[in-house]
């Protein structure tokens, strides 16, 4: 289901959100030198975007160097020739020691909403914080576009 079957670009880029469970995000060094890598997240109702990923992936290094990244989600299934989908900018770090546990609760209610595991059972916050090898990222979108297979790019506003 492309753009052109929605009432409007805000509605589309909602629904893409809910119905994916990777995105890309893109990153770059301190030299420039881009990279880009698949990440499964989940979202709160602001759409701030969260993953989980080893800290010395190049991505996860990249962050700490520099927050600002991009993100695209779109429905890899979708017809040859079609392109749409959402381009995020955005600024990433590590999730604080404050927010681990809400965020932990986020993630396991998205990921395993049938569980009768308790979130703080499944992910304990001390395995998520320095120096452990894996840490949760937030992801905070400063602008978000709508794009189609015409390359037509709209920005969007998610609150709301």
């Amino acid at each position: 289901m492309g753009v052109e079957s929605y009432l409007d670009e805000k509605d589309f880029a909602k629904k893409l959100i809910v119905d994916n469970k990777y995105m890309v995000v893109a990153t770059s060094n301190p030299e420039s030198k881009p990279w880009a890598a698949p990440v499964l997240y989940v979202y709160d109702e602001s759409y701030a975007f969260y993953f989980l990923s080893a800290i010395d992936s190049l991505h996860a290094k990249n962050i700490l160097g520099n927050p600002q990244v991009c993100l695209s989600i779109f429905n890899s299934e979708q017809p040859i020739g079609k392109s749409d989908g959402i381009q995020i900018e955005a600024l990433a770090h590590v999730v604080d020691k404050t927010a681990i546990e809400g965020v932990i609760n986020i993630y396991c209610r998205k990921l395993f909403p049938e569980s009768n595991v308790p979130p703080l059972k499944r992910y304990r916050p001390e395995d998520y914080l320095e120096p452990s090898e894996f840490r949760f990222f937030v992801v905070k979108p400063t602008k978000v576009y709508v794009t189609d297979g015409l390359e037509r790019r709209v920005e969007v506003d998610l609150s709301e």
